[in-house]
């Protein structure tokens, strides 16, 4: 099960990015880089105590965070929750070696977990058009399709999920 992340894992955390980036760019997918995310992206999550990784062994073969940042590109969309409390996904990774074994999907559902208890009514996030594996998950994931945001490396999906309480 996925935990928060401690001090020690930004160095793993940002190997994990680079591996991500390395699988990313050979399937041709220009999403992230040098310049995010990077180490004060994760420090910053995990001084909020929003980052959550998922371990084995001595490593770390993902994470996701969950806080309540959206993104202001994000205004416009057309939202079921409008004005009901909602948390935001940022950098949903899993290790390119550990892909295929439905860990995103374990990520996310513990990102949901931990929204509904803390009383959040839906989640928002967005995706990389050009990242048609994640498309593809929160769609799985029944994820509905918001609208769009042009971001620095071009145009990203919102999705929004509302969030039955158990």
């Amino acid at each position: 099960m996925p935990k928060l992340a401690d001090a020690t894992d930004v160095a793993l955390l940002v190997a994990l990015k680079d591996a991500c980036i390395a699988r990313m760019r050979a399937d041709g997918i220009e999403q992230w880089d040098e310049v995010y995310p990077d180490a004060a992206v994760f420090s910053r999550d995990l001084a909020a105590g929003t980052l959550h990784v998922l371990r084995e062994g001595d490593g770390i073969l993902g994470c996701v965070t969950l806080d309540t940042m959206h993104d202001p590109l994000w205004q416009g969309m057309v939202l079921s929750a409008a004005g009901e409390p909602a948390a935001a996904v940022h950098r949903l990774m899993v290790d390119p070696a550990a892909q295929g074994r439905g860990l995103a999907k374990l990520l996310m559902a513990h990102a949901e977990s931990l929204a509904r208890a803390q009383g959040f009514r839906a989640i928002h996030l967005d995706c990389f058009t050009s990242n048609p594996a994640a498309l593809a998950l929160y769609e799985r994931l029944g994820y509905r399709r918001t609208g769009t945001a042009t971001m620095r490396k071009g145009p990203f999906i919102c999705f929004e999920t509302l969030l039955v309480q158990q």
